[in-house]
């Protein structure tokens, strides 16, 4: 009986933990979110990912303005890459801090990623479309 009602206890856990996992597709899970060509997009990082996670800009290509709130403990960055390359982004600083960046680009997708140590490949990347 206590085996039973652990169990009936659990599952709405692990039926959250199913819903919430991560993709298999080179990051960009999680909340989505829309801003303007001229509006400065605003995302958070934490251990191991970004907030939103996947970010449209629309109205054209053209400089963007990232304001990157490091909400975690560990030090992260935001860095936009397309095919590998860096474009640009954030340095690499403290938990509890924000820092802006300035990147030019073109319409097109490109990947969000956190460059410090293996943090991307533990989850910290995202997908960025420029429209």
């Amino acid at each position: 009986m206590r085996t039973l009602i652990t169990a009936i206890a659990l599952a709405p856990a692990a039926f959250g933990l199913i819903a919430c996992g991560g993709d298999d597709d080179g990051g960009g899970g999680g909340r989505s979110a829309t801003f303007q060509k001229d509006q400065p997009v605003k995302v958070a990082g934490k251990e191991y990912s970004f907030d939103p996670g996947n970010i449209t800009i629309e109205g054209g290509g053209g400089k963007t303005t990232f304001e990157f709130k490091n909400a975690g403990s560990l030090a992260h960055n935001l860095r936009v890459e397309k095919g590998g390359e860096d474009i640009g982004g954030t340095n690499t600083f403290t938990g509890g801090e924000t820092q802006s960046a300035s990147v030019d680009l073109p319409p097109g997708d490109y990947e969000l990623i956190c460059t410090v140590g293996d943090h991307a490949e533990l989850g910290m990347k995202g997908k960025l479309t420029v429209k």
